[in-house]
């Protein structure tokens, strides 16, 4: 059977919302069950309903307030080292998408300087000087990369695969 797309709004039927969120709350749960077999962890929810009185509990009460004590227990930096409100993650995707902005400007003047030289339009009175200074820049920053990672290497860090 497909599914269809749901539009992410308050369901108006009351009885509709409760038997979704019936269905999520049980999905959800389900999820957190196979993570924590699945990749060994600890891990508890707790969800706060209308339809319940008091939170409902997973794994139960005993597992939440050990984990709980135990987030306590750590500390403030550790605790909030990745929490993040709406803006805190608005601020990351736009600080990941100029970091590939950049990285896709510098390709490109890569790939211009490559063609201009396969062209031997260099050699015309075309001013390429901002991008052959960029370009250098580029060949220095690499270069000394590779001198550290040589030295490093030397001293006896590790050598590894990058991906």
């Amino acid at each position: 059977m497909g599914r269809r797309k749901v539009t992410h709004q308050l369901i108006s039927d009351n009885a509709t919302r409760r038997v979704t969120f019936r269905k999520r709350k049980d999905g959800l749960f389900k999820k957190i069950k196979e993570l924590t077999i699945l990749c060994g962890l600890p891990a508890c929810a707790i969800i706060y309903s209308e339809y319940k009185d008091g939170p409902e509990l997973w794994p139960n009460l005993n597992e939440v307030r050990s984990l709980l004590n135990r987030l306590s227990k750590l500390p403030v930096e550790k605790q909030t080292k990745y929490m993040m409100d709406q803006k805190d993650l608005m601020n990351k995707m736009i600080k990941d998408a100029e970091k590939r902005l950049e990285k896709e400007k510098m390709h490109t003047r890569a790939m211009k300087l490559g063609l201009m030289a396969a062209s031997n339009d260099l050699i015309t009175d075309t001013d390429c000087s901002e991008e052959l200074a960029k370009a250098a820049d580029v060949v220095d920053k690499k270069h000394k990369a590779i001198i550290e990672r040589i030295k490093a290497v030397q001293a006896g860090a590790p050598i590894l695969k990058r991906e």
